[in-house]
């Protein structure tokens, strides 16, 4: 899939982002560590479906913005979802979310429903759903980057190539890292970036006092319903941490388990995901 890369002009400064198609916009972020253009597989069917998909870079994780990231808690990452919104149309959007992603999305349809008409996450449960995912041994283990990211020093040394493949490969089984992830994270900036927003979840120096009023709500189930989508052979969070992802979710809402897939299922299983992404977009 060949996307346009555009700015997209918001309340909260200049978003880069990659673009394709026409007709009503489906807006895409992405999780760690990747790349708006991991999409592609997903944006082609959706731009088949007659659907123009806009995939904003995280902040901090572009060359253009590398150095604006002074917080990087979820809050953050969400309101600058929901300028993106505002500054694309003035009527509701679809989101897609995946893995960090994921999160912004349910933070966004929490805090600001108004600018979401329907939601999809992806591989990571909603934020309402995960106060009890750390109270499981094997899951800790399989979080070990996210401990080994709070070591100063440590973490910048062995925060490398070679730990992004193993993640990609461990995560989803027999997947490699693609070359556009690659060259992304091959920029210092970009990796101390991803550092800080697993710092944030630690660390509430790292947190926009600015938005601490707005994290009352954001942790609770947003108000609409989403769609959720777990790779049945994801290798960073397995499939039971979805048991109880009903709490953190509005009635109406599905989890579906993705036979096949593994953490990144937009690329394991395209056709399946996008048959339930429009399913529920429509």
């Amino acid at each position: 899939m060949d996307f346009d890369e555009i700015v997209i002009d918001t309340e909260r400064g200049p978003v880069p982002a990659l673009t394709t198609g026409d007709g009503p916009i489906v807006v895409c972020w992405h999780g760690f560590p990747d790349h708006p253009a991991s999409f592609g597989p997903l944006a082609e069917r959706l731009v088949a479906a007659g659907r123009r998909v806009v995939a904003p870079f995280l902040r901090g994780h572009h060359p253009s913005t590398v150095d604006e990231l002074p917080f990087g808690d979820g809050l953050t990452l969400a309101a600058d979802a929901a300028a993106v919104n505002a500054a694309l149309s003035d009527q509701p959007l679809d989101v897609i979310g995946h893995d960090i992603g994921a999160g912004v999305a349910g933070r966004l349809a929490a805090v600001w429903p108004e600018r979401v008409r329907r939601v999809v996450t992806m591989s990571v449960p909603p934020p309402g759903a995960l106060g009890t995912i750390f109270d499981d041994p094997a899951q800790q283990q399989r979080f070990f980057y996210l401990f080994l990211f709070l070591l100063p020093g440590v973490a910048e040394a062995l925060f490398n190539d070679e730990l992004i493949g193993y993640l990609w490969r461990t995560w989803s089984p027999g997947l490699e890292v693609p070359e556009h992830v690659r060259q992304l994270y091959a920029d210092p900036g970009v990796r101390a970036n991803a550092l800080k927003l697993y710092r944030a979840n630690f660390d509430r120096s790292l947190h926009d006092p600015a938005l601490t009023e707005l994290a009352r709500i954001s942790e609770k189930p947003a108000p609409i319903p989403m769609l959720v989508l777990a790779g049945a052979e994801d290798g960073c969070i397995t499939p039971d941490n979805y048991k109880s992802a009903a709490t953190g979710l509005a009635p109406g809402s599905r989890v579906e388990i993705v036979a096949g897939a593994g953490h990144f299922l937009q690329l394991d299983r395209p056709d399946e995901v996008a048959a339930l992404a429009l399913d529920w977009l429509r």
